[in-house]
């Protein structure tokens, strides 16, 4: 057995060199027209199990190569699938109390529910903590330093459809022009279903604005673990996505 197993592994070599002693000056056709005529000599005799170890073991190389390019392809364009789906909702958990214990499951309901779930895809975060201090040197030499520069960039590309935050960060995204006025930003049937709910802040010139929508007694909100009693939410995208994401939003909260 050990003898056939080391003739097994030593052909391929010899078919190899042989090709390049016969086939020199030959054109690529009839180098491929020999080529095969030696393999098929090679395993005429050999079993269907051998004959497999045997291709596999010459064209390994030619296997492995097709193999890679596959698994490429599939990364390239599964990762672009991903990323170019409709969104259902982009989101950001502000001032999370433990992102280990907040529960995203009910956004994935909250998509199932209106039907764009499979096919769509959901955007959201909780690593952003916002304490009052950001226009400050010193935050801005940390790492929630970091992290608040790339969310505010973030807010300024209309990548968020809704904010969930606390009492401090909710006067902070005020006070700095985040939140455009709801009475400005809903629509009136909109409108309407929070108008009972929405929280007052200053704004950057401090006028007293309609900022927020309290949604701390709602199930969706309780549900998401943020780990703050007062839960607000606040609408800085601009872009009609960003202002149909809002709509179906408010309605499957407050409908």
């Amino acid at each position: 057995m050990r003898q056939m197993l080391k003739e097994f592994e030593e052909k391929p070599s010899e078919i190899t060199e042989q090709s390049r002693l016969d086939l020199q000056g030959l054109s690529r056709k009839e180098q491929r027209r020999i080529k095969k005529e030696q393999l098929a000599e090679t395993i005429a005799d050999m079993t269907p199990f051998q004959k497999f170890k045997y291709l596999l073991h010459f064209y390994k190389e030619l296997i492995i190569v097709a193999i890679i390019v596959i698994a490429a392809l599939w990364f390239i364009t599964s990762n672009a699938y991903r990323v170019t789906r409709p969104v259902t909702i982009s989101y950001s958990i502000i001032n999370c109390g433990d992102p280990l214990e907040f529960h995203p499951e009910p956004f994935t309901e909250y998509a199932e529910a209106i039907g764009k779930r499979k096919g769509y895809q959901i955007k959201g975060d909780s690593n952003v903590v916002i304490t009052g201090e950001e226009n400050s040197g010193k935050y801005e030499a940390n790492i929630n330093g970091e992290i608040f520069v790339n969310f505010m960039n973030l807010v300024g590309s209309d990548y968020y459809d809704v904010l969930f935050t606390d009492d401090v960060a909710a006067r902070f995204c005020t006070n700095v022009d985040v939140f455009t006025p709801l009475n400005e930003y809903l629509d009136a049937n909109t409108y309407n279903l929070v108008k009972d709910h929405i929280v007052t802040f200053k704004d950057s010139k401090g006028n007293t604005i309609e900022a927020v929508v309290d949604v701390s007694d709602t199930a969706f909100a309780k549900s998401l673990n943020v780990g703050y009693d007062k839960v607000y939410i606040g609408f800085p995208g601009k872009q009609e996505r960003n202002h149909q994401a809002v709509k179906e939003f408010l309605e499957y909260l407050y409908k």
